[in-house]
């Protein structure tokens, strides 16, 4: 059940946190988006009410892929095994933000592919402005029309994907990338926007992604959160990418660090998902992953799917056996060193889909 106070107090601390970066003017930044702000108090309320009342459990975010396509071809890409067609009509997803809205859905994070590639994807958004929207883009396609554009809306939390140095970032993403954004950021900034960086931290960037240089820079640059996440071999993985022991400890030890020392918020996955108990809290919670084809996937990771967005209302897929049987079930733990307990326990999923009539989504 969720506890109002504690979302208070998350809010508040928010705003405390804010007070201490004012030199980065995230006062001004967190007032843009104030008017979702208040709604989150009022999504938990909705939560709960269906919990208690319905015996629904509705998630506090869920992640969408818009669109699979991309204008990179990033190293490790989780998604890059999709198909390339038959995506969400603009209708259905917007049908979907209102019902989630309705539910207590609070948080959307968008991901693809490169969600700027879906054309009317910010329209769509704007609409829904009790909704926070957290963008995470490669920012190719951003400018300053489309930042402004983002900052009209209200509701939008760019977050611009970046691996390290420059030498770092082009050779996973491509030549030139690392200029593209750096435009990326100085757009974003110039609109005053609330932004941060993403990086997937692999044995070849972990020591530059915590280093006191790269943070530094990105703070620089206008930064005020920073999503890490470590290497989850998927698709047809790079298994020398993975962290072993000895740098996952580094890693982990430079971010609480960071934590104390710098001015910025830094969020680190898979360390933060899992805690103490090792459960996945993400899934534990009933978030899941539309992707863009509108099948229903336990997590961005996880390519498997029993229900589809564009045949079944979010009520249903709320209710989903097979979401359910996840939840219950061994998988949501983590024993080892992959970032993901469901990529790790693939036997439990792959047995709970047959059992479900789940299929694989790739």
């Amino acid at each position: 059940m969720i506890d109002k106070g504690n979302e208070i107090k998350r809010l508040d601390n928010i705003f405390l946190n804010g007070i201490s970066l004012y030199r980065h003017g995230l006062i001004k930044k967190l007032w843009k988006l104030q008017s979702v702000g208040g709604n989150s108090i009022i999504s938990a309320l909705r939560r709960r009410f269906n919990l208690k009342r319905h015996g629904l459990l509705v998630p506090t975010a869920i992640a969408f892929s818009p669109t699979v396509n991309c204008n990179l071809s990033c190293v490790g890409c989780y998604a890059r095994n999709y198909p390339r067609d038959n995506e969400i009509p603009m209708e259905i997803i917007e049908k979907m933000l209102g019902d989630a809205e309705k539910r207590g859905v609070f948080i959307f994070i968008i991901t693809g592919g490169e969600p700027l590639m879906r054309e009317g994807i910010l329209d769509i958004i704007k609409k829904h402005k009790r909704l926070l929207f957290i963008m995470i883009t490669n920012g190719i396609l951003m400018d300053d029309g489309t930042a402004k554009k983002i900052a009209d809306a209200g509701n939008i939390v760019p977050i611009v994907s970046i691996d390290g140095e420059r030498e770092q970032t082009n050779t996973r993403r491509g030549n030139g990338v690392y200029d593209e954004v750096m435009n990326a950021m100085a757009c974003l900034e110039r609109q005053q926007l609330l932004f941060g960086f993403s990086s997937i931290v692999t044995s070849h960037n972990f020591q530059t992604l915590s280093s006191d240089q790269f943070i530094g820079d990105m703070i620089e640059k206008g930064c005020t959160l920073g999503f890490y996440t470590e290497y989850v071999p998927v698709g047809n993985p790079e298994w020398e990418l993975m962290l072993d022991d000895d740098e996952r400890i580094y890693f982990r030890k430079r971010v609480l660090e960071i934590r104390k020392t710098r001015q910025i918020m830094v969020a680190h996955l898979p360390d933060d998902e899992y805690g103490s108990g090792n459960k996945c809290k993400a899934v534990e919670s009933g978030a899941f992953h539309i992707n863009a084809q509108g099948f229903i996937e336990p997590c961005p990771f996880t390519h498997f799917a029993a229900d589809n967005i564009k045949e079944k209302g979010l009520e249903d897929i709320l209710r989903s056996e097979f979401l359910a049987r996840i939840r219950s079930s061994e998988a949501i733990y983590r024993h080892g060193c992959i970032g993901c307990s469901l990529i790790e326990n693939i036997d439990i999923l792959r047995d709970i889909a047959k059992e479900t009539g789940a299929k694989p989504t790739e």
